[in-house]
């Protein structure tokens, strides 16, 4: 399913691995390869995205947020991989894990975008698998949450292919592509 990687290359602070994967938090020199990948798929990711100003396309932007996800890992309060094919740094895309809540809750919620290169390889899904394995064990999380657009057919078949359940719909949650939408709720659970 995935394993935690020791030898980490120049830009990671962590990584695991899947059978085709590596899925890392990057450091905040890695921001060449990000803003690459930002740029790259901008038009495509758009459409299911939430709303961005031309700022966020920058360098020093990507810089500034790898600095942040790496700090808000060693806190325990994101865990924000990038995923890039075993073998290649060619940044394709990215799973994280945010909203991470403990104690009696011992939740959070994930969110997940891959290269426009790269769709319809089953690459979100392996990432995403191996990911919540490791969300369970080594976050011991209980539950884990998913919010999908209701048109986004190829990420709610993907959801649904790694046995989350639909729980409903969340009114107006996120602002993408220039408006509030609502978006469909799904969960899965740490039944170990």
């Amino acid at each position: 399913m995935y394993r935690i990687e020791t030898k980490l290359y120049k830009d990671e602070f962590y990584a695991i691995t899947t059978e085709r994967l590596r899925l890392s938090v990057l450091r905040k020199s890695a921001y060449r390869k990000i803003t690459d990948y930002v740029i790259r798929n901008a038009d495509f990711h758009q459409k299911y995205s939430q709303t961005r100003s031309a700022e966020y396309y920058t360098p020093g932007v990507q810089r500034d947020y790898l600095a942040s996800d790496v700090e808000s890992f060693k806190h325990g309060t994101l865990v924000p991989f990038w995923i890039t094919m075993k073998g290649d740094e060619k940044v394709i895309g990215r799973v994280s894990f945010f909203n991470l809540a403990y104690g009696g809750m011992m939740s959070c919620a994930t969110g997940y975008h891959v290269d426009k290169d790269y769709t319809g390889q089953g690459i979100i899904t392996e990432a995403l698998r191996g990911a919540i394995g490791f969300m369970f064990d080594e976050f011991k999380m209980h539950r884990i949450e998913a919010f999908i657009l209701p048109e986004n057919e190829k990420s709610l078949n993907v959801v649904k292919r790694l046995g989350f359940t639909e729980e409903g719909k969340r009114a107006a949650y996120m602002h993408i592509n220039g408006q509030y939408r609502d978006h469909v709720a799904f969960y899965v659970l740490n039944d170990a």
